[in-house]
């Protein structure tokens, strides 16, 4: 217990160590009841106009995370990090003389091992979007026939955005409408059907 926890508080393993406790209070709490775990969720994305996903979230949803909430995909991911990190630092980095070589190569490792994490937990997760699917659905459905307003420059057969109120929860959905309705940011729309393949809606304009 002595020698993990000395590996696991030093640089870059110290990272990853913070991270996951952050992780562990988090899930605790939330099986307290404290905080809503969010099993409905996805990644969010919020953008003006027609513009390609970027970022961490974008490298995200090229891995495949869609379908699995956020939380326990970023839990995973930390995780698989955290473990990478310690052996790593107890078989390799350990050896290497304190200084700022020692520092270099933990801040580089630091960031490949991240990398590496992510299609590691795209594998884990794939059994799993099938525990999710049906309460998605579910959920989706039950936001057909609900005004929602327009928060993207523009609505396409692509890409869409819309900020939904429901029960007072506050949802930003995937939106698509067909090319003939000229949807612009602050437009009314009401949402008429979910695609679930997609995770998006279809919208259609509307007049309180």
């Amino acid at each position: 217990m002595e020698q993990l926890l000395a590996v696991a508080s030093q640089f870059p393993t110290v990272i990853y160590s913070t991270l996951l406790g952050i992780v562990v209070v988090y899930w605790l709490i939330g099986m307290l009841g404290l905080i809503d775990l969010d099993f409905d969720g996805d990644i969010e994305l919020e953008m003006e106009g027609d513009v390609s996903v970027g970022g961490l979230t974008g490298l995200m949803l090229t891995f495949g995370f869609a379908g699995v909430p956020f939380s326990l995909v970023f839990s995973i991911i930390i995780l698989l990090c955290w473990l990478i990190s310690f052996y790593l630092q107890f078989y390799l980095l350990t050896w290497l003389p304190d200084g700022w070589l020692y520092y270099l190569m933990g801040a580089i490792s630091s960031v490949i091992i991240f990398f590496i994490s992510l299609p590691i937990t795209a594998i884990v997760i794939r059994p799993l979007r099938g525990i999710f699917k049906s309460e998605e659905a579910t959920s989706s459905q039950n936001l057909v026939g609900k005004e929602a307003t327009i928060a993207t420059g523009t609505v396409s057969e692509t890409f869409g955005q819309a900020r939904l109120f429901n029960e007072g929860a506050e949802f930003l959905l995937d939106v698509r409408c067909d090319p003939e309705h000229a949807l612009k940011i602050g437009d009314k729309v009401l949402v008429i059907k979910y695609m679930q393949e997609q995770h998006a809606y279809i919208v259609a304009p509307y007049s309180p």
